[in-house]
């Protein structure tokens, strides 16, 4: 990312036609951010802190929140290789300014107001990260074994049986997650300590970036409007084999949200229950102003990823469904869920 910030700077520029200079600094102390941009505009200057990120996604904007560097008393900049839209409309509704490679910017400091959008990724940066996803680690039956690493990280030093047990997927498979993860460094041999989980947090960043097309889209997944929702939320789901998660899992877990939305894991023999004791009906098409409940078929046995709450699901999988969610409510709640559980 040593260029990163100078190429934005140049193509910032190149759009606005005003002076812009940068300084980068060069150090790993955490305190310190990567560098300074200044826009001059007849006799003013505006600075800006920046820091640069090689990719934005919802999980590292909480995790930049969280960080007491960011987002204080000055104006920071975030500077990454592309942000998509809905990662831009989030920022902008936090009053987080950013410019990217593309050429898209929104820089904000009264009077001073810029604000480009639309702006495609250069094909580089497309082709760098499909590769990045690639592999089988990060593809439908890859994110499952990693789910259960990231769930229990013990098992990463339990034999390759084991692991195919636990994520319901084939032992050649397993091989070649496990032979990503190394090379990737994801796993490292400690020897005669055996393998350990490594930057665990950069795995988790990179499988909630792959998580709702990699995972979530492939559940099978059905709408249904239930009769009476209190009834439903007041019942023992574990009793029915069945578990909350989304938006009533993150209640139960943070007594923050509200929930507006409902979702529950259940195999095919607890969702043909549920519909006979809750009288679901299927949503009917374009129905609005009712209570929606969603079923969602578990990735694996529900069993393997039931949360401390024993009717709701383990809050990596809640943090996954909010961070991804459209919906700004859900943010707070994630970066709670973040900081209690996963952190």
């Amino acid at each position: 990312m040593d260029n990163l910030l100078a190429e934005a700077a140049k193509l910032l520029a190149a759009n606005i036609k005003l002076n812009v200079t940068y300084t980068h600094h060069n150090t790993q102390d955490a305190q310190v951010t990567d560098g300074q941009l200044t826009i001059i505009h007849g006799n003013q200057r505006h600075t800006w802190c920046v820091e640069e990120k090689e990719r934005l996604t919802r999980h590292r904007l909480q995790k930049l929140q969280l960080a007491e560097t960011v987002f204080s008393d000055k104006k920071t900049l975030i500077v990454t290789t592309y942000i998509n839209e809905n990662i831009a409309e989030l920022c902008r509704e936090l009053q987080i300014d950013y410019l990217d490679m593309a050429g898209n910017a929104h820089l904000n400091i009264p009077p001073f107001y810029i604000d480009i959008r639309g702006k495609k990724p250069p094909q580089e940066h497309q082709i760098q990260h499909a590769r990045k996803l690639t592999g089988k680690a990060f593809q439908p039956k890859g994110m499952k074994l990693i789910m259960m690493l990231l769930l229990k990280p013990e098992l990463v030093n339990q034999p390759m049986r084991v692991l195919a047990e636990q994520a319901e997927i084939a032992l050649g498979t397993v091989k070649q997650v496990l032979d990503d993860l190394k090379q990737l460094t994801f796993i490292l041999d400690k020897g005669k300590k055996g393998a350990v989980l490594n930057e665990k947090d950069l795995l988790l960043t990179k499988w909630l970036d792959a998580y709702p097309h990699n995972m979530e889209a492939k559940l099978e997944q059905r709408l249904y409007v239930p009769q009476d929702i209190e009834q439903l939320r007041n019942a023992p789901l574990n009793k029915y084999g069945a578990i909350w998660g989304g938006e009533v899992a993150a209640d139960a877990y943070t007594h923050y949200l509200t929930p507006k939305t409902y979702q529950i894991y259940a195999d095919a023999e607890a969702h043909k229950v549920l519909l006979k004791t809750f009288r679901l009906r299927r949503l009917r098409a374009e129905e609005t102003g009712v209570n929606i409940l969603k079923i969602v078929e578990p990735p694996v046995v529900l069993e393997k990823i039931k949360g401390a709450l024993p009717s709701c699901v383990a809050p990596l999988l809640v943090y996954a469904e909010l961070i991804n969610s459209d919906d700004p409510r859900n943010l707070e709640t994630a970066k709670r869920i973040y900081r209690d559980y996963l952190a």
